[in-house]
């Protein structure tokens, strides 16, 4: 057929503001898929805390996304698989602006917009796994966008109109099998192949050698779920008040000790929901007070953390007016500020009546529940904080991503035997 020819040769050479606008939106993909990356190596290796930017809550967080199992690919993230696609796309477009010949621009730009129509279909995939997840990832939804830009952008270039496009894919596949097709260059798939390849075989290494001994990680965090399964389950008393996250019929039981005014506690908290997002039917994870406060705690001396029994008593009453996470993870993002006065102000911010939740902080029942949280992690023998537990096994490596999926998983896998 000779409409390709005629499509392409009715234009100029290419269209330059077309390819201008491939460049701009692919450093503006890289910028993003460099954002993400970086994210999502920092979960992995510093456990997620404090969120912000993108993350505003459970369904609304670049964070969530980045903790879990979907945002990495043959080992590494996903995003860093996007950096090397528009660093290819950049660079197959800068040759093109500065060659002059016409064929091997054509064949460069082709090649680019092949790989481009790859990168729609995993943005389609990948946007089913933000729907599995139920959230959404302001970061991921960029890239996607970018990625559906990109190709109408190169087919704008190569004199392509709508209607002319996915004949023009067909015939280019045809013509990269051997199949004679009447396209107006070579798509010469050997040479692009191998450009393609090496591109992304470098760029796998170079993370790859950044991530660092790996095997060594891996061979670690097998030692450490061996040891995890040898423990015997103790029996830790939960409060039919106690705060639930996740599905509060699942079968994975995850308990967590905390200390308001603790600094790895603020670490754990977010942390935690934040890697067993995926897994929210599957666990249910209660948050139970252990303030290191000598005022309320009576296992510890005084003047370690002298507003922790407060803000413990404080997160009682926000459990009781029905805002006790959002209320949680306000606590932890202004430990500096804890006080009387500050955990008022916050329930008045989570729409809580005021009086009431300062009579609740002031009374017994509030304390004595706090108490029950203590004496149920003396019963368990917890030394410190946080303390975290699956089904009664305590989890010393709560902070490490990896270790963290492996006992879910196999957690998981021996419900079902």
């Amino acid at each position: 057929m000779e409409f390709l020819k005629q499509q392409m040769s009715k234009r100029p050479f290419l269209n330059k503001g077309s390819l201008w606008g491939v460049v701009i939106v692919c450093i503006l993909g890289g910028w993003l898929a460099i954002l993400a990356t970086d994210k999502t190596l920092k979960v992995a290796r510093y456990g997620l805390a404090n969120p912000g930017g993108c993350s505003v809550n459970d369904w609304l967080s670049c964070d969530a996304v980045h903790a879990t199992s979907y945002a990495v690919m043959l080992g590494i993230p996903v995003a860093w698989w996007g950096v090397l696609f528009y660093m290819w796309t950049f660079l197959a477009v800068g040759f093109s602006l500065l060659t002059k010949n016409r064929e091997r621009a054509s064949a460069t730009l082709a090649a680019a917009l092949f790989l481009s129509v790859g990168a729609v279909l995993f943005s389609f995939y990948k946007s089913y796994h933000l729907l599995k997840l139920q959230v959404l990832c302001i970061l991921c939804v960029g890239m996607y966008l970018v990625n559906f830009v990109i190709p109408l952008l190169l087919a704008e270039a190569l004199g392509l109109s709508f209607k002319k496009f996915a004949a023009f894919i067909i015939h280019y596949i045809k013509n990269v099998f051997g199949v004679t097709s009447r396209l107006e260059f070579s798509p010469q798939p050997v040479l692009y192949g191998a450009l393609v390849t090496s591109l992304f075989s470098l760029g796998y290494i170079g993370i790859a050698n950044y991530e660092q001994n790996r095997h060594a990680e891996k061979q670690q965090i097998e030692r450490a779920l061996q040891a995890y399964f040898e423990q015997d389950p103790v029996a830790i008393k939960i409060g039919s008040s106690a705060p639930v996250w996740g599905n509060p019929q699942a079968k994975i039981t995850i308990v967590e000790y905390s200390d308001f005014e603790c600094r790895a506690c603020q670490v754990a908290a977010f942390h935690l929901r934040g890697v067993l997002f995926e897994y929210r039917n599957d666990v249910r994870l209660y948050y139970l007070n252990y303030p290191l406060d000598g005022s309320i705690n009576d296992y510890v001396k005084p003047g370690i953390h002298e507003n922790a029994g407060l803000a413990a008593r404080a997160s009682v009453c926000a459990q009781q007016q029905g805002v006790f996470w959002a209320y949680h993870d306000d606590l932890f993002r202004n430990q500096k500020k804890l006080n009387r006065e500050f955990f008022l102000k916050l329930a008045e911010k989570q729409g809580c009546d005021v009086t009431s939740f300062a009579a609740c902080m002031d009374a017994q029942t509030t304390i004595q529940k706090v108490r029950r949280d203590i004496d149920s992690a003396h019963a368990a023998k917890v030394q410190r904080t946080p303390s975290v537990f699956i089904n009664g096994r305590s989890l010393p490596y709560w902070y490490n991503t990896k270790f963290l999926r492996r006992v879910i998983h196999e957690e998981l896998k021996r419900l079902r035997k």
